[in-house]
């Protein structure tokens, strides 16, 4: 079978866990048989000769072809998000080029949902895996500019307006044709039609899945018919992680943090519990510091843990070190402040017999079950997550008590995605 794999981003620039995702479904694809071309965006968003390439440029034995794209070609910020109409041609000569059963989405993130509907006119199957909100939001976490939770874009959109783009504000109907530019209207009305766009593409593919029970009925919530979208649950790649024979938990107790350093990942709500526990904890942080989106941010997480020796920046570690770094770790912790999915990391943690504290949103509360393979606790709450480290540390009837075990498998979900591809 020969399948065409769409992301928005990919290895070696960019490395998440959509991209983690979509690499091991090509590997267990190979190992089946199937034939995978991934096309992606190159991350160089910038350059401007020649506006629009494609390039090979193969990753850890996967085929990958590289979209440059000039974003200044699509002035409109807005509507470059979600539809670029020139960048269809180039999807075709790809499908044209490797004549796919099925093409499988990943994120269509400034390459365009109307990307679907191409590749069903070209005769492909069409896949979508739902790996957050970016059909619904702008943003694609479902925060809105003051950190607050959201459930879906409010009144069809507009709502979006103060939160992404408060300049556009004057462009609504109530104001005078005086502060109106052409420029404004076109984004406003970019902003004011996405949600339409987005799921009547989307309601356009073969078929949908969800990692998460969580995000499956935010989707259903926001309109989309419940009997097009079916539920697949993360899985790992065979070997991620080869757990280790440790005696846990070791004095002090290891706690670790491994993730991107933003805020809606919210290291800082961890460091401040640990400065503020008198608990016989130590903290290592695994992430990159060098984060240019984050870069304020992370000086400020770096300076306010400065004062606490037990807490301890390690950076990040290969995927061939994962292993070693649950090895020496007690407890994972996921302080996450927005509706994480299933972030791939508490699967490891739990191969690798390791248990979790997380907070109580999304699909973190579907895969962690408070006091069977870790702790639950409120999210944003530096007091609730400080207690959660706490009860760890000061009680080891608790700690031997849970079970964390590993999950599903990437074949497992590759079993399903295939049934879909075949399916005619």
């Amino acid at each position: 079978m020969r399948l065409c794999y769409v992301i928005h981003q990919f290895f070696p620039d960019c490395h998440s866990g959509t991209e983690q995702y979509c690499l091991w479904l090509a590997q267990e694809a190979a190992r089946r048989g199937d034939e995978v071309t991934v096309l992606s965006l190159h991350w160089d968003h910038d350059r401007d000769w020649p506006p629009i390439e494609l390039i090979e440029q193969p990753y850890d034995g996967v085929r990958v072809v590289r979209l440059k794209h000039w974003r200044r070609i699509n002035p409109n910020d807005v509507l470059r998000d979600y539809e670029n109409r020139h960048l269809e041609g180039w999807f075709r000569a790809v499908l044209d080029e490797v004549r796919p059963d099925a093409v499988h989405f990943f994120h269509l993130r400034q390459l365009g949902s109307n990307l679907i509907p191409v590749a069903r006119a070209a005769g492909a199957r069409t896949i979508v895996s739902l790996t957050d909100f970016w059909f619904l939001c702008p943003r694609f976490t479902l925060l809105r500019g003051d950190g607050s939770l959201c459930q879906g874009p409010p009144d069809e959109g507009a709502g979006c307006v103060s939160c992404m783009y408060p300049e556009l504000l004057k462009a609504l109907p109530d104001a005078t044709p005086a502060a109106l530019t052409d420029s404004e209207g076109a984004r406003l009305r970019a902003l004011l039609d996405r949600k339409a766009v987005q799921l009547r593409n989307l309601a356009g593919a073969d078929a949908v899945f969800a990692p998460s029970q969580f995000l499956l009925e935010t989707f259903v919530q926001n309109g989309f018919p419940r009997e097009r979208i079916a539920l697949v649950p993360y899985g790992l790649a065979p070997d991620r992680i080869v757990a280790q024979v440790v005696r846990r938990p070791r004095s002090p107790l290891r706690l670790s943090f491994c993730g991107v350093l933003s805020p809606w990942k919210a290291p800082h709500l961890l460091i401040e519990a640990v400065r503020t526990t008198t608990a016989d904890v130590v903290l290592r942080i695994h992430g990159r510091v060098d984060e240019p989106s984050f870069r304020s941010y992370i000086d400020e997480l770096q300076r306010h843990a400065a004062s606490d020796p037990r807490i301890c920046f390690a950076g990040p570690y290969a995927h061939v070190d994962a292993g070693q770094v649950f090895a020496d770790t007690d407890v994972l912790v996921v302080p996450s402040t927005w509706y994480e999915n299933t972030p791939f990391v508490v699967l490891e943690a739990f191969a690798a017999g390791v248990p979790v504290i997380a907070s109580d949103l999304g699909g973190l509360s579907e895969v962690v079950l408070d006091g069977q393979n870790g702790l639950l606790f409120t999210a944003g709450s530096v007091g609730s997550l400080r207690a959660a480290i706490e009860r760890l540390a000061g009680d080891a009837a608790l700690y031997a008590k849970l079970s964390p075990r590993a999950t599903a498998t990437v074949a497992a979900g590759y079993s399903r995605f295939r049934s879909a591809y075949a399916r005619g």
